[in-house]
């Protein structure tokens, strides 16, 4: 590699570390208003870059939020903030229509004796200082063991045909998608890791009710069960796809509220028995140290600061950053990166699961030869575009099966 090579590298990693020590500055403001930013880091700054890496960390509007509060010298110029805005606005948009979607399907299914439990998202939101601001993807629900008689109902009175997927269903709701959980975590990929068992174990505590749209009664996860689920679902995304800055949110919110309903102890016991506890002390140091939540409200059992600091840097900047291609346009490349992708997060892998990472990937490629979509799926489809859907994906599960075997050989 030349001197210019490295230099031009050497360059772009400064500006990024100097970028992301922006964006925490902001992130801290966020989670302790009375903080005091550093506004020199803000004199020479490309708005673009910000504004991007925000949207990439998934908390675009809670930095909008920081930035705001700040002196109007240091302000981005009126085109960004205007475009800011604008998006600002429209998550404001989804996130009441998420709320909307909440309410309705409550009702829907309290009308035929099925209660709805809400799982992340808008739940979580509520505890943040500014609920609206909170990114959201798609809903999440638990039927409380239902599941298949709430899918039968709404297709029945709805018309809405729920799409078999790993561990839910998967419907489309006045264009927002829901995923009716089966079971709260993929359990077919980890059959000897037991945190399902743990998680249904807490579904008997009372849930906690809070008030939706119009008034009406929202249930969602007890503390103990929130805890314990949230720690894996993040661990989960943490060893595969890779976690932002707005999952340590979710969990720093979450503990900030709920820190003295949390059994620690017993959480740890958990966290010990699936091999989660060491990334529960790193994410726990991160939030006090890194994002300024209250010490004294994320435990922490042992120090691990190298594995810490590597885990921080992996959040900011991803060690594996290659991008899959989209799966219709290359699906071997496709394939091929995810591979790849679950190699190189081994180490992450090591500290999440308590099975070993082969095992793990091989239960993952299997599922694919068990995958939900049959020859028999496809011929009883009577629909010539959910045939056409049904065997895309059923070719596609095999290939992906292959690609996988190749490479373990």
């Amino acid at each position: 590699m030349s001197i210019k090579s490295t230099n031009a590298r050497t360059m772009t990693n400064n500006t990024y570390s100097s970028y992301n020590k922006l964006l925490c500055q902001l992130v801290r403001a966020i989670v302790n208003p009375s903080y005091t930013i550093d506004y020199n880091l803000f004199k020479f700054v490309d708005w673009n870059v910000v504004k991007r890496k925000a949207m990439q960390q998934g908390i675009s509007a809670l930095v909008f939020d920081a930035i705001s509060n700040m002196p109007d010298d240091f302000w981005p110029p009126k085109r960004i903030r205007i475009q800011w805005i604008r998006e600002v606005v429209q998550q404001e948009n989804i996130y009441l229509k998420h709320a909307n979607v909440i309410a309705e399907l409550t009702s829907f299914y309290e009308s035929h004796d099925i209660k709805m439990m809400l799982l992340k998202g808008w739940g979580l939101s509520l505890n943040y200082p500014k609920p609206c601001h909170r990114q959201n993807g798609d809903i999440d629900i638990w039927l409380y063991g239902n599941q298949v008689k709430g899918d039968s109902i709404l297709e029945k009175e709805k018309g809405i045909h729920p799409i078999k997927s790993s561990h839910h269903t998967i419907f489309y709701y006045d264009g927002i998608e829901v995923e009716n959980h089966i079971t709260f975590i993929e359990v077919d990929c980890h059959k000897a890791d037991g945190s399902e068992d743990i998680i249904m174990r807490y579904a008997n505590e009372p849930a906690i009710k809070v008030d939706g749209i119009n008034g009406k009664t929202i249930l969602l996860p007890p503390p103990n069960l929130n805890a314990f689920f949230l720690l894996r679902h993040s661990s989960a995304h943490f060893a595969t796809s890779g976690i932002c800055l707005r999952h340590l949110l979710d969990w720093g919110f979450f503990v900030e509220k709920h820190y003295d309903n949390i059994d620690w102890k017993e959480l740890y016991c958990n966290a010990h028995s699936k091999n989660m506890h060491v990334f529960l002390d790193c994410i726990n140091a991160i939030c006090v140290e890194h994002l300024g939540f209250t010490k004294g409200k994320f435990p922490i059992q042992k120090s691990h600061i190298q594995l810490q600091n590597r885990i921080w840097k992996d959040i900011l900047n991803p060690e594996f950053s290659v991008n899959a291609p989209p799966m219709r346009k290359n699906f071997v490349k496709y394939c091929y990166v995810k591979t790849q992708r679950h190699f190189a997060n081994k180490w992450k892998h090591d500290i999440t699961y308590n099975e070993h990472f082969f095992i793990t990937l091989l239960r993952f490629a299997w599922n694919r030869i068990k995958s939900p979509y049959s020859f028999g799926d496809i011929i009883n489809k009577n629909n010539k575009y959910e045939k056409m859907v049904y065997l895309c994906a059923w070719y596609n599960h095999r290939c992906y099966t292959y690609i996988c075997f190749r490479i373990l050989r």
